[in-house]
């Protein structure tokens, strides 16, 4: 299955200059947070494929203007075409003002309510989150990683975490070879900006 995976910078490409031939094929959108509203809304009108979201530390907003045509699947489990999808936003933080910022171990308890739903058959394909794991290229400080992410590369070997945050904005998005790393059975991808993977 072709996957189009998004975060944290909006592609000037994509919203001035949108290639259908490139993205023939995707089956599957899925947004790793931080990006606005209408940009979710604009890719699920211009791809026939269902988009699936988690949070950003930056996505207050769409408690009023949700994105469009889309489903959040923070803190949920779902199935698509043989699939099993589990998402988890937010990152490291304190800012009272943000919804989505979690200490550590608020973010554990988040991730045992998560594995709750995986008891009976563990397997799960792809884990999407907006912060990466410890040590995937995360920095230290406000763009820290979570290290219980890597109790779900262990416990549940997805085959792909998708996660994003870390980004330099004016600079170039990763290309292949940049921003993926491996955890046991997991390669874990930052799709900041935008990747299509085949899964």
């Amino acid at each position: 299955m072709r996957i189009l995976a998004v975060a944290d910078v909006e592609s000037r490409f994509i919203w001035e200059h949108f290639d259908p031939e490139l993205f023939r094929g995707v089956e599957l959108i899925v947004s790793c947070g931080d990006l606005k509203a209408s940009y979710l809304s604009y890719l699920v009108t211009m791809i026939p494929a269902p988009l699936f979201y988690v949070h950003g530390n930056h996505d207050d907003d769409y408690a009023r203007r949700p994105p469009l045509g889309c489903e959040c699947v923070d803190g949920r489990v779902v199935e698509y075409k043989g699939l099993r999808i589990a998402g988890l936003g937010g990152c490291m933080g304190t800012d009272p003002r943000s919804a989505f910022q979690y200490s550590e171990a608020e973010m554990e308890k988040r991730v045992r309510r998560l594995e709750s739903g995986l008891r009976r058959d563990r397997k799960l394909d792809i884990f999407v989150s907006h912060a990466p794991a410890s040590g995937m290229g995360d920095g230290a400080g406000f763009h820290e990683g979570f290290r219980c992410f890597h109790e779900i590369h262990r416990d549940n070997a997805p085959r792909y975490h998708l996660f994003g945050h870390i980004h330099a904005l004016g600079s170039p998005f990763p290309t292949a070879g940049q921003g993926i790393y491996v955890s046991g059975a997991t390669t874990a991808v930052n799709c900041a900006g935008y990747r299509l993977l085949d899964v």
